[in-house]
């Protein structure tokens, strides 16, 4: 039997069944699709945009038709940064990108400056959640908006990353500039002593992190989750 996977209009990823009734009822499905970060510059800082594709690919076990997901897979695949545009034109270009894509979630960082870009995105009819990053450890939702921590939204990246569920593309123009500004958060402590991840120091920007901080927070916490519940027949 094939093993050649479809992609579905929706995104959703199978195994091709050949009508077969035996296989459809063992079909597990997976999905393809992209999760789209936007930090919003302050002041002199550039605004950075990341784009993550998020995998997981059904395949045969060799126990019959017996199907299973691998488990997701995160890449980093596009960064860009861009410097002195108003809102407006901010917007256009995160529209422009948004337009390639299939099948995308998007996210930008509401805190501050970026609550405007957020109230944009939705006037122009364009889903985007927006994430207030704040202190603490803990991350809250309420339908399109988020509140988290910034500790937990780094961690979580550098986690990913260590872990190998997160790569960054080989061939990604800014890839080793990413590294560097993953690698240059540092743990400091607050006036109360509480624990808080920084970026590394004067001179050092952490834009496109935070971007791709967003985007991999949209599906390692606010990706929709598929449940399955099936009926066990012949035990008593």
């Amino acid at each position: 039997m094939s093993s050649e996977i479809i992609e579905r209009e929706d995104g959703s990823l199978v195994l091709p069944s050949s009508a077969d009734p035996a296989v459809a009822m063992y079909q597990a499905v997976g999905f393809r699709r992209f999760s789209v970060g936007l930090d919003v510059g302050r002041y002199t800082d550039p605004s950075a945009l990341c784009i993550i594709k998020a995998e997981s690919k059904p395949y045969f076990t060799g126990r019959g038709f017996e199907q299973k997901l691998t488990q997701p897979q995160y890449s980093i695949v596009y960064t860009e940064t861009v410097k002195n545009l108003d809102y407006t034109d901010l917007v256009d270009m995160v529209v422009a990108r948004l337009r390639k894509l299939k099948h995308w979630n998007l996210l930008c960082d509401a805190s501050g400056m970026g609550g405007p870009v957020v109230s944009l995105f939705h006037q122009a009819s364009v889903r985007c959640t927006g994430v207030t990053i704040t202190a603490g450890s803990t991350i809250t939702r309420d339908g399109s908006k988020v509140t988290c921590s910034k500790n937990l939204l780094l961690e979580n990246l550098a986690t990913q990353i260590e872990n190998g569920s997160c790569v960054i593309a080989h061939d990604l123009p800014g890839r080793d500039q990413l590294l560097q500004e993953i690698a240059a958060f540092e743990l400091t402590f607050t006036s109360a002593g509480n624990p808080v991840l920084q970026g590394g120091g004067k001179g050092h920007h952490s834009d496109t992190a935070i971007a791709a901080a967003l985007a991999l927070l949209g599906e390692t916490h606010l990706a929709p989750r598929q449940m399955e519940v099936r009926k066990l027949q012949g035990f008593w």
